[in-house]
């Protein structure tokens, strides 16, 4: 395939210098009130209205958590808010993690029309998806002016934390299941980004390895090959980084992650929950793609064999594999070592 001159190209932020005290101050406050302090506030919202017998309380968060109702449908539908995504508080919030889009080679046309992007690593809360999700004209929309819908999906639980909610429906998501994906992808031609390492490579994410879960999760394969997507690999270098992780009860965690569908993470940043901030912050690499519908003449309903399967998910191994290998010296990550589990 030729490259267009236009390729490759970067999008991103102006670099931002390390911050003084003040401002670090700030976006510390900043950035653990929308993660952590309101969410943690709107959730015990119905608990405090019970200990105080407050009628105000008890109809705010009446109010609150009847939206969820109202609005349960667009868990499975995503939508989106410009307001949000040209929002100047995700832009500073961001700034402190300066976020990068490369983009090696122009996106072909597959048989539906659709793409699926596959990003790795997930990392401790996967901060490489703001840069498809939120500050969408400075971000996604400079990288693929011309792609149609985007959707990113993610683990249900996202979907029922407060405020986390409303931030991730407002930023193009929706839940990652099969009958969510395929939907997505049958009213039109979608540029679609998953991450196949899911919890798993999430809550054994290890600052300064390279670590991705992927030998076994073909499920992104096989959704495009059923709906006629070509893939296309993306390696967020730097996310890995961006925490320390603890080991601490980790196989409760597992039990818990695996049971009861959620990543309970220990982690720590440079202050708090605040990631370590990084002046080159974390870049994602956009490869070519593997191209997997190049041979082969695609029917929606038709049979996806295991052969079928097996034969593409080995080339995109292959193809990140590649992708990690060229690109990792030029962003500073050169004696890291790509392990896939």
């Amino acid at each position: 395939m030729a490259k267009s001159p236009e390729y490759p190209k970067t999008v991103g932020f102006p670099s931002v210098p390390r911050r003084g005290i003040i401002s670090r101050i700030t976006l510390f406050i900043v950035f653990h009130l929308l993660y952590l302090l309101l969410p943690l506030c709107i959730f015990l919202l119905p608990f405090y209205a019970y200990v105080t017998r407050s009628l105000t309380i008890a109809t705010i968060s009446a109010l609150y958590f009847s939206t969820w109702i109202l609005t349960s449908n667009l868990t499975v539908r995503g939508t989106s808010s410009r307001l949000l995504n040209s929002s100047p508080l995700m832009k500073y919030v961001l700034s402190s993690i300066p976020i990068r889009l490369k983009v090696l080679a122009k996106p072909p046309k597959s048989p539906s029309g659709s793409i699926i992007f596959s990003c790795h690593p997930h990392g401790a809360l996967a901060f490489n998806r703001a840069g498809v999700g939120f500050c969408m004209p400075d971000l996604w929309d400079a990288a693929f002016p011309t792609l149609p819908n985007l959707k990113v999906l993610v683990a249900s639980a996202a979907f029922y934390v407060p405020l986390i909610r409303e931030m991730w429906l407002s930023s193009y998501c929706i839940e990652a299941s099969r009958s969510v994906a395929e939907k997505a992808l049958r009213k039109g031609p979608t540029a679609m980004l998953v991450y196949p390492g899911g919890m798993d490579e999430q809550i054994m994410t290890v600052r300064g390895e390279e670590r991705i879960y992927l030998k076994k999760r073909k499920g992104f394969i096989k959704l495009a090959l059923r709906e006629g997507c070509e893939v296309c690999p993306v390696y967020a270098f730097g996310e890995s980084d961006l925490y320390k992780h603890s080991g601490f009860l980790l196989n409760l965690r597992k039990w818990l992650q695996k049971n009861c569908g959620f990543a309970a993470m220990i982690i720590s940043g440079e202050y708090g929950l605040m990631p370590y901030l990084k002046e080159d912050g974390v870049t994602l690499v956009f490869g070519e793609a593997i191209g997997i519908w190049k041979d082969r003449k695609w029917e929606r309903g038709m049979k996806v064999t295991d052969e079928m399967v097996e034969e593409a998910h080995d080339l995109y191994i292959r193809k990140l594999k590649e992708l990690f290998e060229k690109e990792k010296g030029g962003l500073g990550y050169g004696d890291r070592a790509l392990v896939i589990e």
